[in-house]
């Protein structure tokens, strides 16, 4: 098996992986879809069945209490076009808004996103948001 080390350094943050994965329910399973319901429902304060990317923003940050994600804007937009992008429009406003057939993509594609950023972060040393060969190579 490969052993990883899921604390990662990301400027003066330590962010741990494995710790942030836990409280994204984005599997197929009952639990999670039940878990994932009730954060959808939680997320969307006004209950109109639509999330916005501020709704989204502010859930990450005060249902889930992810502050390392929150404070990754470039994940969370990138997960809100990628959920937007898959989910079929069933209004006229579907596609501005993450509904709850779009969620749990939503929630698979903020996992993934960040993971990726996090990684990139851990490798971008001078924070320069470019990988330069030296440090691809160290």
């Amino acid at each position: 098996s490969v052993s990883r080390d899921t604390k990662l350094r990301v400027g003066n943050d330590i962010i741990d992986l494995d710790e942030v994965i836990k409280k994204i329910p984005y599997q197929r399973e009952k639990g999670a879809r039940k878990l994932r319901a009730e954060l959808f429902r939680r997320f969307d304060p006004n209950g109109n069945g639509y999330l916005s990317l501020a709704e989204l923003d502010k859930g990450i940050r005060d249902v889930l209490n992810l502050g390392a994600v929150f404070d990754c804007k470039p994940a969370i937009m990138r997960a809100y076009q990628a959920a937007r992008a898959r989910g079929k429009n069933r209004s006229k406003v579907s596609g501005d808004y993450v509904e709850t057939h779009e969620f749990r993509f939503f929630l698979f594609a903020l996992r993934q996103y960040f993971e990726y950023f996090v990684v990139f972060g851990a490798i971008d040393s001078n924070m320069d948001r470019r990988i330069a060969l030296a440090e691809f190579i160290r």
